[in-house]
């Protein structure tokens, strides 16, 4: 059986690391992609299971491609430092599965990460 795939997205590659080393002992496919408009190649090529999904980025936005992600049976966990209350309610309205400030824990990755894959599992 294939590992679920999880797409990183983020215009920084330090955090684009970072989230992938804190996933190191999730059971799951890793790939990245550097801009909304990456992103977007990416998941209609592969069709993620999660997709962490950073909010400022050159191109389309992280809410653009929320937005379009609507829907689709990807689960998206926006991570940014952009984490006032309307933002939050914005993406968990555009259908985002989870929500996480920058900077980044682990063990906070991990979870919503283990929890958005349990979700994409069970239709």
């Amino acid at each position: 059986m294939a590992l679920p795939e999880v797409l990183i997205v983020d215009d920084d590659q330090l955090i684009r690391t970072m989230v992938r080393d804190a996933l190191i002992d999730v059971p799951c496919e890793i790939r990245e992609a550097d801009s909304g408009d990456s992103a977007l190649a990416a998941i209609a090529q592969r069709n993620p299971a999660v997709v962490l999904l950073d909010l400022v980025m050159p191109g389309k936005s992280g809410l653009e491609v929320l937005k379009l992600l609507k829907g689709k049976p990807t689960r998206v966990v926006v991570l940014s430092a952009l984490d006032t209350e309307g933002l939050v309610q914005q993406a968990m309205a555009d259908g985002a599965h989870g929500f996480l400030s920058k900077p980044i824990h682990p063990l906070d990755v991990q979870s919503l990460v283990r929890g958005a894959l349990e979700a994409a599992a069970s239709p």
